[in-house]
């Protein structure tokens, strides 16, 4: 003991041990709300496109990164994050693409028939924090008419319109507010 000058206590293995159940039991129950509050927390870099499309469009996505010789640190947290997505879809679970009046800034949604996530504006390439706030402060004002309208009120960028669309987001909204 006096060599060692740090001896994991048992509280704190305690504690682990006590969050690990609670997470397990979690996934196992109720795993609509563990990969939500899972994707919401832990990961950062999302594919939309193979997460949409489904259980073997991830399968695809994640072969195509191994398939890369130098894979970057993108691409490695990429496939971290469609493992998981793989695992949901195996679970079930389907994930509904950006939607302009249901996702929130940060966080994914759970669908109204509890089966599915709704893919928050954070997982779209290249969106930042602050535009997704302002997205959803100017949704909850009033619903976003144009393509222009979300521009201007949700202190868009150009290149993130082209992002939606590519998307399908915001494919059945008019481009100007002109009738």
């Amino acid at each position: 003991c006096q060599k060692i000058k740090y001896m994991f206590p048992k509280a704190h293995a305690t504690a682990y041990i006590t969050s690990a159940v609670r997470i397990a039991w979690f996934k196992v129950h109720h795993p609509i709300w563990y990969y939500c509050a899972y994707l919401s927390i832990r990961c950062d870099q999302f594919d939309i496109i193979s997460m949409v499309q489904g259980e073997n469009a991830i399968r695809a996505k994640i072969d195509e990164i191994d398939a890369k010789p130098n894979p970057s640190n993108k691409d490695l947290d990429t496939k971290d994050t469609l493992q998981i997505c793989l695992e949901a879809a195996c679970r079930g679970i389907y994930f509904h693409n950006v939607d302009l009046n249901k996702s929130d800034a940060k966080n994914f949604v759970i669908t109204e028939d509890q089966k599915g996530l709704i893919i928050p504006f954070r997982a779209i390439d290249g969106l930042g924090e602050n535009v997704a706030h302002a997205i959803v402060k100017a949704r909850n004002k009033s619903p976003f008419i144009s393509q222009e309208d979300l521009k201007i009120r949700g202190k868009v960028s150009g290149w993130t319109i082209d992002k939606l669309k590519e998307l399908g987001c915001i494919e059945d909204m008019p481009e100007s507010n002109q009738l």
